[in-house]
């Protein structure tokens, strides 16, 4: 079951995602938070875990956590040294084969990383290994369902010609993804490794048109081009800053899309979210 979060917790996470402009990122990320459970001194580590965004969020958190990021991206994980908190430790990490012995955490996030990786399976029953009995893995993927408003391009294409463009901008949902998944296929992948799944849900039917797109934009921004800083710290979901009236108008108006999921919820979504646990 799940633990209700403390109501000073709660509003501090809901002030970290405010800074958030990516509505699916939003909203993924606050169930991840809810359903890890979080108790004082726990070991948690995030796979595949970029820039260490949920390494962010858990570290301004008021509980003390044990936090450790891995990933295989040295550049993501040298931007996430420098901008985050140097009590979390990172690795550089293949999670084929992980280098921590049986048993050794708490919690476990994996978010947005599974349909990377050429042997998702093999990676589950690393995460099996590494968590303790009773320990608690949330997972979130791409649904294959995705509403048609994300990614209108690859949505027409899968529909009609069971095809997508594989490479480049216009890639939308399936950039960087070997697969994408049905809420089916994730349970079952997860309780064939061991996990007894808890909680299973689609996530964030209703978005912006072309949202896949607006969000490969902002990301091309802030880590490919060479903006200046004061400008990327405006638009950053790290930096707790004021937001210039445009910026802010636009948040706004994200947030009042966003709002229809709870207004007028679908049974589908543009991610797959689990939680399981370690018997």
């Amino acid at each position: 079951m799940s633990k209700q979060l403390s109501k000073h917790i709660k509003d501090k996470l809901e002030k970290l995602l405010s800074n958030a402009g990516d509505m699916s990122l939003k909203r993924r990320a606050r169930r991840i938070i809810e359903e890890l459970n979080l108790d004082q001194n726990e070991k948690i580590i995030d796979l595949g875990c970029g820039t260490g965004y949920y390494l962010y969020l858990l570290s301004n958190l008021p509980v003390k956590l044990d936090l450790t990021g891995c990933d295989n991206d040295i550049k993501a994980l040298a931007e996430a040294k420098n901008s985050l908190s140097k009590k979390i430790e990172f690795i550089h990490g293949n999670l084929h084969k992980m280098p921590y012995k049986d048993n050794s955490f708490d919690k476990t996030v994996a978010s947005e990383v599974l349909e990377h990786l050429e042997n998702d399976s093999m990676a589950l029953k690393e995460i099996f290994r590494i968590l303790k009995p009773g320990g608690i893995l949330v997972i979130s993927v791409p649904n294959q369902n995705y509403p048609f408003l994300w990614d209108p391009i690859n949505w027409f294409l899968q529909h009609y010609f069971n095809t997508h463009i594989k490479n480049g901008f216009f890639s939308g949902f399936w950039s960087g993804h070997i697969r994408l998944y049905s809420l089916k296929d994730l349970k079952g992948k997860v309780e064939k490794v061991g996990f007894k799944i808890e909680q299973a849900e689609e996530l964030t039917f209703w978005c912006l048109p072309f949202n896949h797109y607006l969000v490969n934009v902002v990301a091309r921004l802030l880590y490919d081009v060479k903006i200046s800083s004061r400008i990327a710290d405006k638009i950053s979901k790290f930096k707790e800053t004021k937001k210039p009236y445009l910026i802010e108008l636009a948040f706004r108006f994200v947030n009042w899309v966003d709002k229809l999921n709870e207004i007028f919820p679908q049974k589908t979504g543009v991610n797959v979210f689990v939680k399981a646990v370690k018997p």
